[in-house]
Order: C-alpha cells, then sequence, then structure tokens
C-alpha cells in the first residue's frame, strides 16, 4: 500500500497495486497455514487487510478528481473539489465483480 497508494496517485499505479494485491491472493493465500490458534488469529487479520486493501485500491480508482479537505491527490486529475466529485461514492462487489455507484451529499439528511 505505501507504493502503490501514497500521497500521490495515478490509475496506473493504483492498478498496478491492485495486481500486487491480486498476486498475493493467488499466490501466497492457498500456503497460509497456522500451527496454533493465536497464529489462526493473526493469519485471518491479515487476510482482512488484504480485503481492506483491495477496497481502498478500488475506491481510488473510482474517485477521479483530487480533494484538498480528503488529502486525496490524483496526479491524472489535478482539479481540486470539482462540483461534480462533490458526492459518496459507493462500491460493492457483484458476481465477483466491483460495481461503483454514487449518492449525493445529501443523501442523509440536509
Amino acid at each position: 500500500m505505501q507504493y502503490y497508494v501514497s500521497e500521490y496517485k495515478t490509475e496506473s499505479l493504483l492498478q498496478m497495486g491492485l495486481d500486487a494485491l491480486r498476486k498475493i491472493e493467488e499466490e501466497a493465500v492457498p500456503m497460509l497455514y497456522a500451527l496454533d490458534p493465536h497464529k489462526l488469529m493473526r493469519t485471518l487479520e491479515d487476510l482482512s487487510l488484504l480485503g481492506y486493501a483491495q477496497i481502498i485500491v478500488q475506491a481510488s480508482l473510482a474517485r477521479k478528481a483530487s480533494s484538498f479537505p480528503l488529502g486525496f491527490n490524483r496526479l491524472d486529475y489535478p482539479a481540486l473539489d470539482p462540483a461534480e466529485w462533490n458526492k459518496f461514492l459507493t462500491i460493492k462487489l457483484e458476481n465477483d465483480k466491483v460495481k461503483v455507484g454514487s449518492l449525493p451529499m445529501t443523501f442523509w439528511a440536509t
């Protein structure tokens, strides 16, 4: 994450990060094992972190704008806080595909 989702982000860098996470998931995860319950819990925590990292990268790929208050800098989208990105992004996994949507900022209340 520190290499691919750092302070300044680009589409290609984020995609490389997603590919690196997928490689870990495909090659390293099947070889995991735990010798005792304590190590099993640490292993499950690591798997959770892998999932969280994938969510963060997918959300970063979906946001096509930079934001000053969020501290989110996309070099390929340098416009700060454009009006069309004043919204919530929603991300879900549907049929093994990431589906991105959006909700207005007033979704919860005015």
